[in-house]
């Protein structure tokens, strides 16, 4: 599955979950209204509840008047009360003529004190009295509007509330699941680095706990690997400790020997002392050597490969140390062929393989056997396998192979493979590498 078919997971199902609760809520809203103009419209627009409304208002307007001891002249304070009342219209006549109309502008105010009032106004009015006299009042009004207005707002506020409860019954399970994501992103904190996240579904809060669950596993094998890797330093300086100790004794014993028998024993005896005092040093000078060489490659940047030709690099590399244990006597026999193809490998660092294996073919190779080199490959990988003898001898072979693991470590560092087995007194060296384009 693509980003952007993540991407548009969550999208699409909240434009989903809105597109349902504004129908329901549409659909509510609608319906409501319709109930509710009708109730309005049969109850609240018959003839009896108008003219008891109408009713209700001139007693309110004659209570105004005799307060306010108003004239049918103060059409002012009238005018003021209508507006004040709303949703009503207010006439007055005396005598059939007319005396204010709330509808009237200010140009048409000529017609007071002159113009009829209709049939309509003489049967629905009333009289009230005035300081100067009584008067026919009748008040019109819009009485259902403010409740049409009323309904409206329940209306619109039950329909906005039915679509809230749609989004966020909807929503709900997205909510919970980003409240287990932020609690167990507490616990990692908290380092319990082996807990697993919960990965549910395929939108983007799934997501969000697949990412945090991979860098979760990212930083567990680091540390992981961080500790294997003070394992085996810690190993490491155990086995050489051992290794070390044998030829210290030996050379130790060798000098105290060579002192104490300083003028009595032969010339001799005392140069055989010291040869072997000296042999031990070298081996100690071996083991730190290697040592320092071993982690030397810890400090080293990332090696920086080059694709070259396997047969001329090779062959260039064998060549020389094929030269060297000829020249030290030993009988080496080569097979296979060398294929044309490329690799991508660390010059440097091939050479310093190659000067690891032969140093250890010149320590462990017994002479009088035959070093066996075997050139094989296909299509992916080249191999180089190297078979010999362990020689007899007293110098034991160094527990901790520093040495192989130093080889190991470069092989690794250019992309390659390394392995070694010991049968007895057999011995197999396996490097692979992976054949590349140019």
């Amino acid at each position: 599955m693509t980003h952007r078919d993540y991407k548009s997971k969550l999208t699409g199902k909240l434009t989903l979950l809105i597109a349902i609760a504004l129908l329901v809520s549409g659909t509510v809203f609608a319906i409501s209204q319709k109930v509710t103009d009708d109730l309005i419209n049969n109850y609240l627009n018959s003839n009896e509840y108008y003219e008891k409304e109408s009713a209700r208002y001139i007693e309110r307007f004659s209570n105004y008047v005799s307060s306010q001891r108003l004239s049918t002249s103060d059409r002012q304070a009238f005018e003021e009360w209508a507006k004040k009342e709303n949703y009503i219209l207010l006439s007055i006549s005396k005598n059939g003529i007319l005396q204010f109309d709330s509808t009237y502008s200010k140009s048409d105010e000529s017609a007071y004190g002159k113009e009829k009032v209709s049939q309509y106004h003489q049967n629905h009015s009333r009289n009230v009295a005035f300081s100067d006299g009584e008067a026919q009042v009748m008040i019109d009004g819009f009485y259902s509007s403010r409740y049409f207005g009323l309904a409206f707002v329940i209306e619109l506020l039950g329909a906005t509330l039915i679509f809230l409860t749609i989004i966020l019954l909807g929503i709900r399970k997205s909510l919970n699941y980003l409240k287990k994501i932020h609690q167990e992103i507490h616990i990692l904190e908290g380092g319990e680095l082996d807990y697993q996240m919960t990965v549910k579904g395929n939108d983007e809060l799934a997501r969000i706990a697949e990412s945090i669950e991979g860098l979760r596993k990212a930083f567990l094998g680091k540390l992981r690997a961080i500790e294997d890797l003070q394992k085996e330093s810690r190993d490491l300086v155990t086995e050489i400790s051992h290794d070390m100790r044998t030829p210290l004794t030996s050379l130790m014993m060798y000098l105290e020997f060579a002192k104490k028998e300083r003028g009595e024993a032969p010339i001799e005896e005392k140069a055989g002392y010291v040869d072997n005092a000296y042999q031990k040093a070298l081996q100690l000078k071996s083991m730190s050597d290697n040592l320092f060489a071993y982690f030397l490659l810890d400090k080293e940047a990332e090696a920086e490969l080059e694709t070259v030709a396997v047969k001329e690099v090779i062959y260039d590399l064998m060549s020389d140390q094929i030269a060297i244990l000829h020249q030290e006597h030993f009988d080496v026999s080569i097979s296979g062929e060398l294929p044309d193809t490329y690799m991508d490998v660390s010059m440097e660092e091939l050479g310093r393989v190659f000067d690891n294996l032969m140093s250890n073919l010149l320590k462990y190779a017994d002479p009088k056997e035959k070093i066996h080199i075997i050139f094989t490959g296909n299509q992916e990988t080249f191999e180089i396998r190297i078979h010999n003898k362990i020689k007899k001898t007293n110098t034991s072979i160094e527990s901790n192979r520093l040495g192989e693991r130093s080889i190991g470590r470069m092989m690794n560092r250019m992309q390659a493979q390394f392995k070694s087995t010991q049968e007895d007194e057999e011995y197999l060296i396996l490097l692979r590498f992976w054949n590349t384009k140019r």
